[in-house]
């Protein structure tokens, strides 16, 4: 059994990672922190063999509350930046995700660490084949991949058409095709990605989606033609 402990100022953050946590049977959360200092304390009356810490916090950062420990835990970035990955690695850092992350890109990374073959693997495979959890208002929503008809890129914002309606959650087209299952979804324009099961045609540069008529790229097309044949 791995004690760790989460260190973010955001709630909807720590509430992610604590929950992820909990579906892994070799790690137990001690705790979650607002702050470097509150961590610290607690490190000082408990063992914490792994910290899953963010880097922008109030107070001290995570990069140089790492660097102010002696004998430091082993530490798991969890970020919304991206250019501090080579500090991060110069650390020592087991890994370095960027929010929002997805549990099959979590679980790699506590693979790092936890003995192979004594994860649950039935209920990993469960968790990254069905589901992804969106940033919407103040909400982490969870949507089952099922339900995504297709996603449409608004700037940094997308609009994910579901079964059930529309949500708008703040990530780009981007990230979100990293964490969709490529056996379920395809990119057909730029601004455009579709769940395959929702495909009733394609005409011309066209491609009908539960009804819906949706502009295929040409950058796309060829790819798109090859995959459906």
């Amino acid at each position: 059994m791995i004690n760790c402990i989460v260190v973010d100022d955001e709630p909807l953050a720590r509430q992610l990672i604590v929950s992820y946590i909990d579906q892994i049977a070799d790690l137990h959360c001690l705790g979650c922190y607002n702050t470097a200092m509150e961590a610290f304390t607690v490190m000082q009356s408990q063992p914490v063999e792994l910290m899953f810490l963010d880097i922008d916090m109030p107070g001290i950062n995570g990069m140089n509350f790492v660097k102010s420990i002696r004998n430091a835990p082993k530490v798991i970035f969890i970020t919304a930046h991206a250019e501090f990955a080579v500090d991060a690695f110069e650390l020592e850092a087991v890994d370095y995700l960027v929010k929002p992350v997805s549990f099959d890109r979590f679980l790699k990374s506590v693979q790092k660490i936890v003995q192979p073959g004594r994860v649950d693997h039935e209920e990993r495979d469960a968790l990254q084949t069905t589901s992804i959890f969106l940033k919407v208002d103040k909400r982490l929503v969870k949507v089952d991949f099922s339900e995504i008809r297709y996603i449409e890129a608004l700037g940094d914002y997308l609009k994910v058409h579901t079964t059930g309606g529309t949500l708008v959650s703040y990530i780009t087209i981007g990230k979100i095709e990293s964490l969709l299952p490529a056996s379920k979804f395809i990119r057909i324009h730029r601004s455009t990605i579709i769940n395959a099961s929702f495909i009733q045609y394609l005409e011309g540069n066209f491609m009908v989606v539960d009804g819906i008529k949706l502009s295929v790229g040409l950058t796309y097309k060829d790819a798109l033609v090859r995959r459906l044949s």
